[in-house]
């Protein structure tokens, strides 16, 4: 294996370790046990717990971002793009909620390490800053109602993501994840279209 394989190996076993004991339960010897590597190989790439945890962050919200088409078409529909764009990632917004314990795990974590909050800000910011400039684009093109407050949609759109992935974490039974979740956000679109 080489560097790379290597570190990639440690971040998928901290995920495992993560998804059976938690962000706080868990230690570096775990994480270490898990990879099947040695201590010092482990160490030789992540020398912390708060350092590996970014590195499975920046994996997760990688793959949570990385399909998503960030360009915007000012000559095509703001409003198709937009429901495009939220029905387009059903099947990562599925594979990733597998993992929806761990976000949880780092939001609360992100008020004790301010490198959790700041990585995490930033994703949010790259998807709020695209989600409200199509919505301002819908505005500009007449799709979407005049007083339409793109950053509050944008907002808007966001919470109805987490607020079900909260839900989900506590009554999974009652929850059709992601469905539930993109019907809710189409509801909002429709709700300022014109």
């Amino acid at each position: 294996m080489n560097s790379d394989e290597r570190r990639q190996k440690i971040v998928i076993a901290a995920i495992e370790v993560l998804l059976e004991k938690g962000v706080a339960a868990s230690r570096m010897n775990d994480f270490v046990s898990a990879s099947g590597l040695s201590k010092g190989g482990v160490y030789h790439h992540f020398d912390s717990k708060e350092n590996l945890l970014i590195g499975v962050l920046e994996h997760l919200m990688g793959n949570v971002l990385d399909p998503v088409n960030m360009q915007i078409d000012a000559n095509e529909s703001a409003c198709l793009q937009l429901q495009r764009m939220i029905i387009s990632r059903e099947d990562v917004i599925a594979e990733m909620s597998a993992y929806n314990q761990i976000f949880l795990d780092f939001f609360v974590q992100a008020r004790s390490f301010p490198i959790f909050k700041e990585r995490i800000n930033s994703q949010y910011a790259i998807a709020h800053t695209h989600i409200a400039n199509l919505i301002r684009l819908g505005i500009k093109q007449g799709e979407f109602d005049q007083d339409t407050d793109a950053d509050g949609i944008a907002a808007g759109l966001r919470g109805i993501f987490d607020g079900i992935g909260i839900a989900l974490s506590i009554a999974p039974e009652k929850i059709n994840f992601p469905h539930s979740a993109i019907q809710s956000a189409l509801a909002l679109i429709r709700g300022i279209t014109k």
